[in-house]
């Protein structure tokens, strides 16, 4: 049994490694509360999109924006870093091999850019990566000053048979990285 100055030695001992820890909390906010809006928003930023693949006549259409939640202008460049899409629904469906292209544009309202391009769906593999063929910085391509919209084409595969019943289609999935500068 610990006589009353040894347990009490204990516990200051733990009081100190609890209060630097708290300290070290505190000082890391306190440098995080002053190093501005870049430093919570600045660098790689990810986020997802979806939309549907419903056929018709061997090409389909969707649309997706992205709202950044910080007035662009605040930012010096934005660059996309990857886009990678899988199938999201109906559950099970293995990979994408019921798309044979798929291209992402940027739309505003005077202009389209191709970001991303896609024509091969290996059969089996659940994700695929895109090809980033715009490398230039996102600024111009935003509709506002928050959002960005995505239009997605593409053709589908005239070989692929297991389309859910009734013309429902399947959802697709993107993992979308930015970088914010």
């Amino acid at each position: 049994m610990l006589n009353f100055s040894a347990m009490l030695e204990s516990k200051r001992g733990g009081l100190r490694r609890a209060l630097f820890t708290l300290g070290m909390l505190f000082t890391a906010a306190l440098a995080v509360s002053t190093s501005g809006c870049l430093a919570v928003f600045g660098g790689l930023q990810s986020t997802s999109v979806d939309f549907l693949v419903v056929p018709h006549d061997g090409a389909f259409w969707g649309w997706t924006e992205i709202t950044v939640g910080v007035d662009i202008s605040s930012i010096n460049k934005a660059t996309l870093v990857s886009v990678t899409m899988d199938a999201e629904k109906p559950v099970g469906t293995p990979d994408l091999s019921f798309l044979s292209t798929l291209k992402g544009e940027a739309v505003t309202p005077s202009a389209r850019t191709t970001l991303v391009t896609l024509d091969r769906f290996p059969k089996g593999e659940q994700a695929v990566i895109m090809n980033v063929v715009y490398a230039g910085d996102l600024h111009p391509l935003f509709k506002d000053s928050q959002t960005i919209r995505i239009e997605w084409t593409g053709t589908t595969n005239p070989a692929f048979t297991a389309w859910p019943p009734g013309n429902a289609g399947i959802w697709v999935r993107g993992a979308v990285q930015i970088n914010l500068e």
